[in-house]
């Protein structure tokens, strides 16, 4: 007959005994509770069952109820990883998990509403386009040539930006390139271009068909300009007058010419035709140089009046009838 043996709590072995029925005691509760007899096959009494777990069911809250007041209440633990403890996770009334955020460091690293209140002295507010003592950001460029890296871009005290324009032997001209354009390019004060390079200069031309024209010179490189004239030609007055009454042609505006020429008729044969002149169209004056005195050809008297380089601003044309005869005049009028 052999014994099965176990060691206690105070490493002394001890003998394992069963009871009257051959059922195994064990200690549930320590030595203070006395030992308990155990069914180790199990029985209706003894182990659980798929059978009475099912009577758990009412001892639990299903779904998804936020509310777990009368069901058993399960906590959550987590381990501190430094004293190794466990420490219940909590929350707050509205049923948020409450975090402490701490860095390695601790929290003084961190920035709080007090810390960050500090910042206002460092940045500048507005439109202002001067950071004299805030906070001031640059921006890079990559330097790939050795000492490799990031530079920052440098601007002049106008704000403008400053370029260093690169060049290589094979791009953009050097100056020893440029030496070869001496034979191109005529220097010194030479009016005449034989064997250079001739450049011109071009205008537009709007009527059709339009697009560029060179300016010509002379031979005796004397700009050559043709003027554009803006006539007026055939333009009448036919002045149909009562007796003892006076015939008045239209105002000719003689801004930007200066060659005027009337000519023209009248039936009235002993009158003279007056020319009138007149700085505002208001006020007119007598060109007597310029009158036309009527010589009797039949029935009517042709006229016709040139005055070059005109210099008064309005001209005219005027005859008044003396004889108590009804008259007809007719004026031409043409500028250039």
């Amino acid at each position: 007959m052999s014994l099965v043996l176990g060691k206690n709590d105070a490493n002394e072995l001890s003998e394992i005994t069963l009871d009257n029925a051959g059922l195994l005691k064990v200690d549930l509760a320590g030595t203070s509770h006395g030992t308990q007899e155990v069914d180790i096959v199990g029985n209706s009494i003894g182990l659980a069952t798929e059978t009475t777990l099912s009577s758990i069911d009412s001892k639990l809250v299903r779904g998804d109820d936020e509310n777990v007041s009368d069901a058993l209440e399960v906590s959550l633990y987590a381990r501190h990883p430094t004293s190794n403890d466990l420490g219940l996770l909590h929350m707050t009334n509205g049923h948020n998990l409450k975090v402490s955020i701490e860095e390695q460091n601790g929290s003084a690293d961190l920035a709080t509403e007090t810390t960050l209140a500090d910042l206002n002295s460092k940045c500048t507010i507005g439109d202002d386009d001067t950071l004299t003592e805030a906070l001031q950001t640059c921006i890079y460029g990559r330097k790939d040539a050795s000492p490799s890296g990031l530079r920052a871009i440098k601007a002049d005290d106008q704000g403008r930006i400053m370029v260093d324009i690169d060049t290589d032997g094979v791009g953009l001209a050097t100056e020893a390139t440029l030496s070869d354009l001496n034979t191109k390019i005529t220097n010194g004060e030479d009016d005449q271009l034989i064997t250079a390079a001739q450049f011109c200069m071009y205008g537009r031309k709007d009527t059709s068909p339009t697009g560029l024209r060179a300016i010509k010179v002379s031979d005796a490189g004397a700009l050559h300009v043709v003027p554009t004239f803006n006539s007026i030609n055939n333009t009448i007055d036919t002045l149909a007058t009562p007796a003892s009454g006076t015939a008045t042609s239209t105002s000719t505006n003689m801004i930007m010419y200066v060659h005027l020429t009337f000519f023209g008729s009248s039936t009235n044969t002993t009158d003279p035709i007056i020319v009138e002149v007149s700085a505002d169209n208001a006020t007119w004056y007598e060109a007597s140089e310029y009158f036309v005195n009527t010589n009797p050809v039949g029935a009517v008297v042709d006229y016709s009046i040139n005055i070059p380089n005109v210099a008064g601003r309005y001209w005219r044309l005027k005859q008044t009838d003396t004889t108590t005869t009804a008259f007809t005049l007719i004026v031409n009028t043409s500028r250039k």
